[in-house]
């Protein structure tokens, strides 16, 4: 995403067929697809993989195939986890820049 001066917002589109899900995300690359897939995988989803389309495009294309669960669901289960974990991340980094400022 950009830098500019207005938000940008995320937009998502889903598509089913079968026990895949394509999930389509414009204004999102590499930043949330990648982490996305792995934490996917360690949730142990049958497939997750990405496509970015056009390199000069915001946009990506998810892939998540589960049998026995909704992919959608374990898409969900899976950007909850990396808000745990990048939640975390975001106040031990802002604790330790402010540790460091007062040096």
């Amino acid at each position: 995403m950009s830098s500019g001066s207005q938000e940008e917002r995320m937009e998502v589109s889903v598509e089913r067929d079968g026990d895949l899900a394509i999930i389509r995300v414009r204004g999102e690359t590499y930043t949330l697809l990648d982490p996305l897939v792995k934490a996917l995988h360690e949730i142990g989803v049958n497939f997750a993989g990405y496509d970015i389309p056009h390199p000069l495009k915001e946009e990506g294309v998810l892939y998540v195939r589960c049998k026995d669960e909704d992919p959608v669901r374990k898409v969900f289960e899976a950007l909850r986890r990396l808000k745990e974990v990048y939640g975390g991340l975001k106040e031990s980094l802002k604790s330790e820049l402010e540790r460091v400022e007062r040096m």
